[in-house]
């Protein structure tokens, strides 16, 4: 077969790319939000607010919560904050349950749009670069190698998985710089110049990933032949930008990020470094290539015990060092001559490094999503390998390419069978619940998927319990909740989330107080500070009449977390029960005394005050006054001391506090 395909426009090329993904990703836009969503979208405050949250999202970390603040990627979180703001008046998400009755547009819907959209866009991107740096070739090459890259499936969790827009986001950042900075190399505009640094900002302000540019962008100078000093000044730059970077957000954020990693999320954290790092991202690095190849097994989540930790004794170790490393050299010799395999080679090998966990150990092990990058230089290979097969001259350009039918069947195959399990791939996103019970199916070993099936059920059947507690699947669906919480223990015995929500299963379903304090203690033994865990056995103590027992609980809550207010309840109550309430001030004032954060301490002080009757109202009122002043933006602890003043006939303190309140 011969046809010129340079004659072909490259928007006609462009316009089969972006319908391709389409058609692939058309059953992905109908999803709702799933694993990780609630990070960026799904229930975050601040991005709830719209556009006018921007400022603060660019002054604020990626995640915050009671235990952990880490990373800065406010340009994926501010696309979210402008999708609220365009479409609040959409329902934020619909059940599959809802959708039976009515399927209505969502905004989960059109964030997944809006994915797909952007997915779209670094597609053509690449496509760009690809015709950029290879001017004497075909533009089928090029074309190819897109199609083959959209097509893939291992990309599905980062088109499918809102949270992952910051791939696609840093991707089209890094793309863009690439292009950017070439064509400065061979126009010398300075436009070109300022375009690749603030899309090189625009990367690293989506993920830090993207300092990868360092040896990216010095990489594909040295192909399409720039000058060596644009070589060297373009490394330099890099590194300058990346240093003003992390300048940057040591301005912004004073305090180092806090960021926990449990053993089931990577085993190699908790261990010192030994050859068995170099055995393991081998074994990874071959996994990767592996589903490269063909992911069949395409999982949201792997690490331990999915995932193996593997000493040199395993087979697939030395196969991995021995075709990576023969690959490797081969791609390196490549490079030097300027030829395109050695690029791909090399650009696969390059990001691999950066996840295959040999310098940097990450969360969950493996991902799919860490594949989205260096697919690319995979994808660059295959196509390179089947025109080398067919021994089709890549480089004949503007006339008849001669393209051998076999050459085209084999291709076909290939974009068919990976579009096939793409769109099979997509509905499994639909939901949280949805996806982790589809997983689970090949990542029985996986403590953390346990985990995530019965955290999501668990509010669920609570809601159900409390409509109806005589309701016959309240059964089921509590055995449910203790086969994966057992699952996720059998696993790995240190999972203290698991270990402390097994045992509220026991207290709130079967009054098992016994059991509840057996696994809620046992979550304490590996998190000291669990305030949870300690609410749970001091609840269940208090059931079985052990006062100083629960007592003991109360009081490592309150030092550790001194706004928790359901411990006050409870030990109100405990010492109401008792008459015990004079013990239970004294203990308290004495908390106060150390107490970083004496506020909620004080007000409960007051409380207590308040509960032995009328002639401790005084008494109550100046504790008030004491909670108040540590934070005097507190307006309904504001109103109630005015209240109560007013009613003590305390002129003066009614003068002076309602000034401050609504």
């Amino acid at each position: 077969m011969k046809v010129n395909f340079d004659n072909i426009s490259q928007k006609k090329y462009i316009g089969i790319i972006v319908l391709i993904i389409f058609i692939i990703y058309g059953n992905a836009i109908n999803n709702e939000y799933a694993l990780d969503d609630n990070i960026v979208v799904d229930g975050n405050k601040t991005v709830e607010q719209g556009i006018k949250a921007i400022p603060e999202i660019f002054l604020s970390r990626y995640s915050t919560d009671s235990k952990q603040s880490y990373d800065y990627r406010p340009v994926v979180l501010s696309t979210f904050a402008i999708e609220k703001q365009l479409f609040n008046k959409l329902p934020t998400s619909q059940s599959k349950q809802e959708k039976k009755r009515k399927d209505k547009l969502t905004q989960a819907n059109v964030s997944h749009f809006i994915n797909v959209l952007l997915y779209a866009l670094v597609s053509v991107l690449i496509f760009y670069l690809l015709i950029y740096i290879l001017p004497t070739y075909s533009i089928l090459f090029p074309f190819l190698i897109t199609v083959l890259y959209v097509v893939h499936p291992i990309h599905t969790e980062v088109v499918c998985s809102l949270k992952n827009r910051d791939e696609i986001l840093m991707l089209i950042g890094v793309v863009s710089s690439l292009l950017a900075f070439i064509k400065y190399s061979k126009t010398t505009h300075i436009k070109y110049l300022f375009y690749g640094i603030g899309f090189t900002i625009f990367a690293l302000l989506s993920k830090r990933n993207a300092m990868a540019l360092i040896a990216l962008v010095p990489i594909f100078l040295y192909f399409v032949k720039a000058k060596i000093k644009w070589v060297i000044i373009s490394y330099v730059l890099m590194i300058g930008i990346y240093l003003l970077f992390n300048q940057l957000q040591k301005v912004i954020f004073p305090d180092n990020q806090v960021r926990i990693f449990k053993y089931f999320e990577n085993p190699l954290m908790h261990e010192d470094w030994s050859w068995k790092r170099i055995s393991a991202s081998l074994y990874f690095s071959w996994f990767y290539f592996e589903m490269l190849l063909f992911p069949k097994k395409l999982s949201f989540y792997y690490g331990y015990n999915q995932v193996l930790i593997p000493d040199w004794s395993y087979w697939k170790v030395w196969v991995s060092l021995l075709f990576h490393g023969a690959l490797g050299i081969y791609g390196i010799v490549a490079l030097i001559k300027r030829r395109i395999e050695g690029l791909a080679i090399v650009f696969w090998f390059g990001l691999l490094m950066g996840v295959n966990n040999i310098k940097f150990l990450l969360p969950g092990i493996l991902a799919d999503r860490f594949a989205f990058a260096f697919s690319l230089g995979f994808c660059i290979l295959v196509v390179w390998g089947l025109f080398k097969l067919f021994k089709v001259d890549l480089q004949q350009k503007a006339i008849k390419l001669q393209i051998p039918g076999a050459l085209l069947a084999i291709f076909m195959l290939i974009t068919l069978v990976y579009s096939g399990r793409t769109i099979a791939r997509n509905p499994d996103w639909h939901d949280y619940l949805t996806l982790y019970e589809n997983d689970v199916k090949h990542l029985s070993e996986s403590a953390k998927v346990h985990a995530l099936i019965a955290n999501t059920r668990y509010p669920q059947t609570i809601i159900k319990y409390k409509q109806n507690p005589a309701n016959p699947e309240i059964r089921n669906e509590v055995q449910k909740l203790i086969f994966h919480f057992k699952e996720s223990i059998r696993i790995d015995s240190t999972y203290a989330t698991s270990l402390n929500n097994l045992g509220s299963v026991y207290l709130n379903f079967y009054r098992d107080y016994e059991l509840a304090i057996n696994y809620c203690g046992k979550a304490i033994e590996y998190d000291s500070n669990y305030v949870e865990a300690h609410f749970n056995c001091a609840f269940s103590y208090h059931a079985l009449g052990s006062f100083d027992q629960s007592l003991q609980h109360i009081q490592k809550i309150i030092e550790v977390e001194p706004g928790y207010l359901k411990a006050y309840d409870l030990l109100n109550r405990m010492l109401g029960e008792r008459s015990k309430v004079e013990e239970g001030i004294d203990f308290l004032k004495t908390l106060a005394k150390t107490s970083k954060q004496p506020k909620p301490i004080l007000v409960n002080i007051g409380n207590l005050y308040s509960s032995k009757g009328q002639a401790y109202y005084g008494v109550a009122l100046d504790y008030f006054i004491k909670a108040y002043h540590y934070d005097p933006s507190d307006q309904q602890l504001c109103s109630h001391i005015v209240k109560l003043a007013n009613g003590l006939n305390q002129p003066d303190i009614v003068k002076k506090y309602a000034a401050n309140c609504p």
